[in-house]
């Protein structure tokens, strides 16, 4: 009874991921520059679905990885956030360094 559920709910979110997969594809497409923030973000959430991609085909059995490749996902997972932090710290370098501030309040934001 458990496993057709579990079965249906593993291809939905294959499904989903596909969806995500999609929009990111596009939004990165249709970004003006690759040194944007939305297309920077976009190509890190496009590393870190092909890590769920990944993952999602191992657990389902859909793909059959060999022994040394079984933490593939998280390796690909990692990669993403390895991208992410370096995209934070060199805005936030370029940032210091060109002397803008950073916002301190909601006040600032709201004026």
């Amino acid at each position: 009874m458990i496993s057709p559920v579990l079965d249906l709910m593993s291809n939905f979110t294959l499904y989903l991921l596909f969806v995500a997969l999609g929009i990111f594809v596009w939004l990165a497409w249709h970004s003006h520059s690759p040194k944007s923030f939305l297309f920077q973000i976009s190509i890190f959430i496009l590393i870190w679905i092909g890590g769920e991609f990944v993952i999602t085909l191992y657990e389902s059995g859909s793909f059959d990885f060999p022994f040394e490749l079984h933490d593939l996902g998280m390796q690909i997972h990692l990669a993403s956030m390895i991208l992410f932090a370096s995209i934070i710290f060199v805005r936030f370098y370029y940032s210091y360094r060109s002397g803008h501030k950073i916002v301190e309040s909601l006040t600032s934001i709201l004026k």
